[in-house]
């Protein structure tokens, strides 16, 4: 396990490191004349989806699994146990590709598709997850009625 004092290190150098991509992107998108306080509605709810959908592909799903167990078992060395604390940790990995995603979007030529995709298929997992938690809560509500219907057969209970 990483030492803790050298892990705040690291932890505040990856810091650093955002800090300084965030002024080279604000940099990028002024000398392109994109001003992102000036974000219309839609490009605020594709560039959010995008970022939704994104993390959720590095911290949770199996595409970035490999990575993030060969991080996790190298956390020893300092600045992969500071990546793997950001690709674990929905919060921390949100920032970074929040700011990837508005590279892509603003800076790079045909990014857009790529973050267009992602809103959509961050849409996509949003009415999965609703149509499971739907389900699982009608299984719920039949479970109930059965045992009302039937309470003395312990085959439902």
């Amino acid at each position: 396990m990483m030492n803790e004092r050298k892990h705040q290190a690291w932890n505040f150098w990856s810091a650093s490191v955002f800090f300084g991509a965030l002024l080279l992107v604000g940099y990028l998108l002024r000398q392109k004349g994109v001003d992102l306080t000036e974000l219309t509605f839609k490009e605020a709810v594709i560039v959010v989806l995008a970022t939704y959908r994104m993390t959720r592909i590095v911290v949770f799903e199996q595409i970035f699994k490999y990575l993030r167990n060969v991080l996790k078992k190298r956390e020893d060395l300092y600045v992969i146990g500071t990546l793997s604390s950001i690709i674990t940790c929905p919060w921390c990995a949100g920032v970074w590709v929040t700011l990837i995603i508005v590279v892509f979007y603003f800076l790079i030529p045909f990014g857009v598709v790529l973050v267009y995709v992602l809103a959509l298929a961050g849409v996509a997992s949003m009415v999965i997850l609703l149509s499971n938690l739907l389900h699982m809560h009608t299984e719920h509500r039949q479970r109930i009625h059965q045992r009302e219907k039937h309470p003395d057969n312990d085959v439902l209970n």
